[in-house]
This record gives C-alpha cells, structure tokens and sequence, in this order.
C-alpha cells in the first residue's frame, strides 16, 4: 500500500509539474543565433508565468515529424522562423485569415492534438513602426522584395490603408505576380498597388527593405536614386548597405529588431491572452 501510496503522489507531482511548466519552442534552421527564448522568457516572467522555451534545429525534411513529436511531448505552442513558414502554412490544420492570405506561418497553437496557424510578423512590423511615430496611413510606402519577408507583412500594411504601396524586386516578374496576389485586398482597402518603375522619381514616406541581401554587397538590387523620409530594414543585428544608404540620404532609419520585438509579444498574447510590455526588453537584448 505505501508502494503504491508513493507511486500515486509521484505521478501526481510530475502531472502538476507538466501543466505548470508550459512548454513552448523556436524551430527554424539555422536557429542557435534567436533570441525567442530570451525574448519569451522574459515576457513570462512579467506575469509569473513558469515557461520553459527551447530552441530547436529543424531542416525542413524533418519539419513535419518534428512537429508530430513535439504534439506529442506535450508543447503548447512553437514559433517559426526560416526556412520554415511557408510549410508550416501547409501542415497546420487551421489557419487565421492573415496566415491564410500570407501564405506564412510564424507561430502555432497545439490544442485538442491540432496545429493552428497564425502570422505576427506584419503586425510585428507595424506595431514598431507606429511606436517609432512613423505613419502609414495615406502614405507612400515602397517595399524592396518579393518573397516570403515580404508577402508576410503585406496583409497588416495593406490594412493600415496607406495611399501607395510601390512594389519593385530584383526579378521584376515577382513584383508583379505580388501585386496580382494583394489586389483583391488592396482594392477593399482603397490601397493602390503599384510596380515601381526604372524612370520613376518619387520621394517616399517609408522605404522597407524585406531582402536579406543588404548583408552582403547588395547595392545592385536597390533601384537607383532612392528617396525617402523614413527607412526600415527588416534585418537586424548588424549594419546593412541599406541602412548606410539611408545615413548617407540623411534619412531617419531602423532595422528590425523591434519587429522581431513585437512580432513576439503578438505571438505571446495569442498564447497566453496577456500583452507584455515591450519597453524594457531592448536593454536586455
């Protein structure tokens, strides 16, 4: 009887301790340089809440059973960074109309064994925009890029109802193919969606940089000429040959570290139904 006794109260401390300790992770590849955890930890500790998030490595042949694994073990939610969002997009069983427009998957949901899928990164991007007293409304905006970074915050700029939304890639195809995509939602909004010409002359309210080649020698990929009053590269970390063009133009500029930010203050309040304050954490990054 004691045996048992013991037996009882062991599994009844390790099932507390299980609902306790919520489970919650980053997977991406490479991953070991995020600072999710950080980031979620502390935000955590705002509300007392015990949270246990891990960084995990995933290729993306091993994305859909990593996910199958983690269900199993118990998470409660993951974040998704590259190169995995857009499959993430594709396993998850629903998906929030942002995630469904976008194509894109940054956080997820486990509950009652099903994956739901959500997008913060374009509020992310317009939530430290707005904090940085840089408005979108009625505005000429010009996003550089036309992949995944890109049509990931096109459905919350297109939202904040900006006069122009200038398009313009290095394959300019892509540019166009971007605008068909967003034209639905652009036309509901009263946003007019525009390929930026080679000839055009136009100063720009916001210019968002949503490649990743202006960590390298990436001048060749910008148009020619560019002018705007406020610069926004969606890379952090380090200083981009975007960037040094916005100093060089005079301009006021960001890179995305508050985006990253905010997109994971978005994620935490879907979790856990609360809203970090995001003031104090750049101190700590």
């Amino acid at each position: 009887k004691n045996i048992n006794l013991c037996t009882s109260s062991d599994t009844f401390y390790n099932n507390f301790m299980t609902k306790l300790n919520k489970k919650f992770a980053v997977l991406g590849h490479p991953i070991s340089h995020s600072l999710s955890p950080k980031i979620h930890q502390y935000f955590a500790s705002q509300f007392s809440i015990d949270l246990d998030y891990q960084r995990i490595d995933v290729e993306s042949m091993h994305f859909k059973k990593t996910l199958s694994d983690l269900k199993q073990k118990g998470y409660e939610g993951l974040n998704i960074t590259l190169p995995l969002k857009n499959l993430a997009y594709e396993i998850c069983d629903e998906l929030s109309p942002r995630a469904e427009q976008t194509k894109s998957v940054n956080t997820i949901s486990i509950k009652n064994d099903k994956l739901y899928g959500d997008t913060t990164d374009g509020l992310g991007l317009v939530t430290d925009l707005l904090t940085k007293n840089v408005s979108l409304e009625n505005k000429k905006i010009l996003v550089i890029g036309a992949g995944g970074a890109s049509n990931g915050v096109m459905f919350d700029l297109i939202s904040q109802q900006p006069q122009t939304i200038f398009l313009t890639n290095r394959t300019i195809s892509k540019s166009h193919d971007m605008a068909e995509t967003w034209s639905f939602l652009a036309k509901d909004n009263d946003v007019l969606l525009n390929v930026l010409s080679p000839k055009e002359n136009i100063t720009f309210d916001v210019i968002i940089n949503a490649t990743s080649s202006s960590l390298g020698n990436g001048n060749a990929i910008f148009p020619e000429n560019l002018k705007g009053h406020f610069w926004y590269d969606m890379m952090y970390g380090k200083q981009t040959s975007f960037l040094l063009m916005a100093e060089q133009n005079k301009a006021k500029f960001s890179d995305g570290l508050g985006m990253l930010v905010e997109q994971a203050a978005a994620a935490f309040n879907i979790w856990h139904h609360q809203k970090p304050d995001t003031k104090s954490i750049y101190q700590i990054l």
